[in-house]
């Protein structure tokens, strides 16, 4: 059920026995016993106040359990009254001053309104951790749904103009205003993350296993990506074209993208959003920090109250999530018809199929490294999976990726704030499956042979690619544009699987972060900088 009530009544005469058997229903509603405690001790409080004004008064009481989220209402018809009002002048004598302060100490728990001769005031006993997650995966459904129906019973016209100018305006604005706060989040919560971890060999140490264990699941997605490539396309591709010879080559240099990492001002990283010159200069400023000691307080308070500011507004824009999660979907019921899903089914089943070998591999890394069960991360990390989705972009769901380690996986902050931020840049394992995949079709479907050297060629190219492919919606369609390129492929061969992009966005999306949190978390518990039991509670 989606929602359920009960009704009380309290009244002079027998309130304390009400607000006992309020208790003992809202226990049975699941909830915990200081969290019943402290409902009825607000209860008798907020009853109390009202009880002084008018000794005759009586509350209807409700008990509701929505999405998993538990509040009382408290009823009481009359003249507006708000118990919860702030008042300025209070005596320690007065009788009330002590009911006053539990208010005021939990007054993020309680609201007032005055609606139709009643006075209404809610109490917020239990709200449920993954109630985002339950709105976005339902706005997932009705978007399909609506999508759907949609496409069948309007015209096209009306479907292009919604598309373009309604959905994809709102979806435009929404990635604007998180992508105008990636590089502030990047940049404080790495400096914020440094300054807590004192010791420069610390640094050096949890960097370079961090870097390690990117390489290291970014060449086993790279080889199993080709693997399930050269199956899923051995025979029934079409051919619809034939290879150039003489396409332009687009080289990718590793002593380019090293040389790059240093920029030539601090202005132009944070303008042109280049991730890896943003982790190095807050790396830098990070250790000078810490070398700096005590005349550098006021830095670090400074960095540690912009890091909270920066990923407030993330939390205020994340309320929009199920609403983008809805447009999304409908958009992509509009574009993807059955069709073209059918002709390219193969590309997405070859990128499932990596998904969930990688998050095999990913289990098996916190078991070796972390020595943990990795159990309780596999049953977690589907509850982040919508978010995912919803983003598109790795560098878009970075805050909510440190969000969910700090919260779900036990992690501590100041690991978190480091490693998703440099694996939001460097570890693109969902990326290695969307071009190699994609590029072995492509090749195929324009005659060209998959030779040893192509092989080798792809391997170490998409490598390369995915390490410096740009962490944002699109991102990773150009770079794949630029691999069947430099095989001489022309160009609007990618115009072929444009058509699903959004649907292995999804994958691509999914796995990346999902790569960064058991990274994240194998490390952790490695450091010593996980609470275990965090990590090992699945009810949460």
């Amino acid at each position: 059920m989606f929602e359920r009530w009960r009704s009380f009544e309290l009244a002079g005469e027998s309130y304390r026995e009400t607000i006992a058997s309020i208790g003992e229903a809202l226990k049975k509603l699941g909830v915990s016993e200081k969290e019943a405690e402290t409902a009825r001790q607000l209860t008798e409080h907020i009853f109390s106040l009202q009880l002084a004004l008018r000794p005759e008064v009586r509350v209807k009481v409700n008990l509701r359990k929505r999405f998993g989220d538990i509040s009382l209402r408290m009823e009481t018809i009359g003249n507006a009254y708000n118990p919860l009002q702030v008042l300025t002048e209070w005596d320690e004598n007065d009788p009330d001053y002590e009911r006053t302060i539990v208010l005021k100490s939990k007054k993020e728990m309680l609201s007032y309104s005055h609606s139709n001769g009643k006075n209404i005031v809610t109490i917020k006993v239990h709200e449920a951790g993954n109630k985002q997650i339950r709105y976005t995966l339902l706005a997932m459904v009705m978007g399909i749904l609506v999508g759907a129906l949609i496409k069948e019973v309007a015209p096209q016209d009306l479907i292009t103009m919604l598309n373009k100018n309604i959905i994809d305006s709102i979806r435009t604005m929404f990635l604007n205003s998180l992508n105008m706060m990636i590089a502030p989040v990047v940049f404080f919560s790495i400096i914020a993350g440094l300054t807590s971890i004192s010791s420069a060999s610390d640094i050096g140490r949890i960097g370079g296993k961090l870097v390690g264990t990117y390489m290291c699941t970014t060449i086993i997605a790279t080889a199993f990506s080709i693997i399930i490539g050269l199956c899923m396309f051995h025979s029934g591709v079409p051919q619809v074209g034939t290879v150039s010879g003489s396409g332009e080559g687009v080289s990718v240099s590793l002593l380019d993208m090293i040389v790059n990492v240093v920029p030539k001002d601090l202005v132009e990283p944070i303008v042109n959003r280049d991730m890896l010159q943003i982790i190095f200069v807050s790396v830098l400023f990070g250790i000078t920090i810490n070398m700096l000691g005590e005349k550098a307080q006021l830095l670090k308070n400074i960095t540690e109250t912009m890091n909270t500011f920066c990923l407030r507004v993330i939390t205020l824009l994340a309320q929009f999530i199920p609403l983008i999660a809805f447009l999304s979907m409908m958009a992509l019921m509009f574009t993807v018809g059955t069709d073209s899903l059918l002709l390219l089914g193969r590309v997405l089943v070859g990128q499932f199929i990596g998904s969930m070998a990688m998050i095999g591999v990913y289990a098996t890394v916190i078991l070796l490294m972390g020595k943990i069960s990795p159990r309780p991360f596999l049953k977690k990390i589907g509850s982040f999976v919508p978010i995912a989705i919803s983003m598109g972009s790795s560098n878009a769901a970075m805050p909510f990726t440190m969000k969910f380690c700090t919260e779900k996986m036990g992690v501590s902050p100041r690991l978190s704030s480091f490693s998703i931020p440099l694996g939001a840049t460097v570890n693109m394992d969902g990326g290695c499956f969307y071009f190699s995949i994609q590029a072995i079709l492509l090749a195929k479907m324009y005659g060209l042979e998959m030779t040893p050297a192509f092989i080798g060629a792809l391997f170490v190219t998409v490598v390369a690619l995915s390490i410096g492919a740009p962490g944002v919606p699109g991102g990773s369609f150009v770079c794949l544009t630029s691999i069947i390129v430099s095989f001489g492929l022309p160009t609007e061969a990618s115009a072929i699987v444009l058509g699903i992009d959004p649907l292995t966005s999804m994958f691509r999306t999914s796995i990346n972060t999902i790569g960064d949190i058991a990274a994240t978390t194998a490390l952790s518990k490695h450091e010593n900088m996980m609470d275990e039991a965090v990590y090992m509670n699945t009810e949460a």
